[in-house]
């Protein structure tokens, strides 16, 4: 777009709600006039009726899920001019896609970019559990190893029967890793995956009773939103009971913290 005098471009306005590197943060300026919420030192709601009342309002949003800001109703109502929303994250959870379809808002995520790094991550948590890596660690600088001697050991990866709940992007990345280890895949989806040869199971339930670990991977939705409940736990052959216990402190949202 042309400013009035013809001479210099004027860059389209973006709201930036989400904390970002100045990598980043710089790439985005570099293309977008941003309207940056945690900059401002704002108010959401005085920061949103600024930004709707510029004379080239925006029509781009970035946010992130797991904040507390959720672009709902009222989120779109202060800002009409929106025609865009991009999370900079897998999940839709914070963004109201009902509401956004219902005005023409369209919606985007960020596809399968961190898929690789996100079952990177999952696997190296369970290497970090099972062989008490980070446990050790802390016991060592807490001087606890020439008082009370070495540390237990901790648990072989290969031969574990992992189930997987959600076998997506990310939940097929984890299984092919995790093959590698010599494990053992179970997994529980919407329906069977003619394409892989892991054991399917229907119930979640069912998934645990036959697995040793499990991995949490599925979108966060109304239907799987504390998806591993009590009974999900207890159905886990074998477990201590403090392992039961970590896995109910979780703060995911997939599991029912108050069981």
């Amino acid at each position: 777009m042309a400013s009035a005098g013809g001479n210099s471009l004027v860059l389209p306005a973006v709201l930036h709600i989400r904390r970002s590197d100045a990598d980043f943060t710089a790439a985005l300026r570099e293309r977008f006039r941003v309207l940056d919420f945690f900059a401002s030192g704002e108010p959401l709601p005085a920061f949103l009726a600024a930004a709707a009342a510029a004379p080239d309002p925006p029509r781009a949003a970035v946010v992130v899920g797991g904040g507390s800001v959720r672009v709902d109703a009222s989120f779109l109502d202060a800002v009409p001019s929106l025609r865009c929303v991009l999370t900079t994250g897998a999940g839709f959870d914070h963004i109201d896609l009902a509401e956004c379809a219902r005005r023409g808002v369209a919606v985007a995520n960020s596809g399968e970019v961190f898929s690789t790094d996100v079952a990177d991550y999952a696997v190296g948590l369970l290497l970090d559990v099972l062989w008490r890596v980070s446990a050790a660690e802390r016991y060592v600088r807490r001087g606890s190893w020439p008082a009370q001697g070495d540390y237990p050991l901790g648990s072989k990866v290969g031969g574990r029967r992992v189930g997987i709940i959600g076998l997506g992007n990310i939940g097929s990345r984890i299984a092919k890793r995790l093959e590698a280890f010599g494990c053992i895949i179970h997994y529980n989806s919407r329906k069977a995956k003619g394409s892989v040869s892991y054991k399917y199971f229907a119930n979640v339930q069912d998934l645990a009773a036959n697995s040793d670990v499990l991995v949490v991977a599925c979108a966060l939705n109304k239907a799987t939103r504390h998806i591993v409940n009590k009974d999900v736990l207890e159905a886990q052959p074998n477990t201590p009971p403090k392992y039961k216990s970590l896995r109910d402190s979780t703060r995911s949202l997939h599991t029912e913290q108050n069981k």
